[in-house]
């Protein structure tokens, strides 16, 4: 008989019975997390998606959310019988970034997933767009990604154990994308997000070794806080045309995207995004 050999762990003729049950692998029961820009509609859905999965919750968003995030922190924690709290930080405020680092440590003990969200469309983005829209869009989507994601991956180390990031991205990282029926293509947020999804790809190879996996999102059309007040029946059917499914998406389906790449579901998966769009860049 033949040496067994590193090949043998690797079966490719039978069927062999999985380690977990396959729906525990969506679990982030005893899990700590957080969610940035978590007063928007995304960011609740995913902050109620992780706590129906099992985890304890931070809910990160500005002061002036006060009103939004502190019932909504109550309602989840007695919904699913977790810890979900209300924290408050400018993500482009470095001193503020470093300063929820010790808040979630002090309330939640670590960080095993963090689902870096925040960002903003400015008014005024396009070709001539003033110095001031580039700059408080680069400011809150990338360097804000970047301060937040910093904080969760030197928890993690600093534990010792592996985690998630997820970070959101957008369709606008790769198409030139005229939001909400708007003029000309946004210049800045596009930018911005095609910065954060290289800036997952980036930390995904260099966290591997630590046991952190690092993924994207790319939402396409979906119905957030984005387009409140924005949008007319016009601007609707010019920006669905292109897409295959005909529609918007909703804040629950990208939730749930969310939740499989925070999750052991997608344990081998790092450095990819995700482009949940309703088919719109098979074009």
């Amino acid at each position: 008989m033949a040496d067994a050999t590193i090949f043998d762990q690797y079966p490719l003729d039978q069927w062999k019975e999985p380690s977990h049950r396959i729906m525990d692998r969506f679990s982030l029961q005893g899990k700590k997390g957080f969610v940035t820009g978590g007063a928007g509609g995304l960011g609740r859905n995913v902050a109620a998606a992780w706590a129906e999965a099992g985890a304890d919750v931070a809910i990160v968003d500005l002061p002036r959310t006060k009103e939004t995030l502190e019932p909504l922190a109550a309602e989840l924690s007695a919904r699913y019988g977790v810890t979900v709290v209300p924290l408050y930080c400018d993500v482009s405020d470095r001193e503020q970034v470093d300063a929820l680092k010790t808040s979630l440590v002090d309330t939640l003990g670590t960080v095993d997933v963090a689902f870096i969200n925040a960002g903003v469309n400015v008014p005024g983005d396009d070709a001539d767009e003033p110095y001031e829209v580039w700059r408080k869009t680069i400011d809150i989507n990338l360097t804000g990604a970047y301060l937040t994601a910093q904080i969760a991956q030197h928890i993690m180390r600093e534990h010792g154990h592996g985690g998630s990031l997820v970070f959101t991205s957008s369709l606008s990282a790769h198409n030139a994308n005229f939001i909400a029926g708007g003029p000309s293509p946004v210049a800045a947020y596009g930018a911005s997000k095609a910065g954060i999804y290289e800036y997952a790809r980036y930390l995904a190879a260099a966290l591997a070794p630590y046991g952190i996996r690092s993924n994207a999102i790319s939402p396409g059309y979906v119905w957030s806080g984005i387009f409140e007040g924005r949008i007319v029946p016009e601007a609707h059917d010019m920006m669905t045309a292109p897409v295959p499914m005909r529609r918007f998406g909703t804040n629950e389906e990208i939730a749930t995207a969310v939740l499989f790449l925070a999750s052991d579901a997608s344990s081998y998966v790092t450095g990819t995004n995700l482009q949940v769009d309703g088919g719109y860049s098979v074009y």
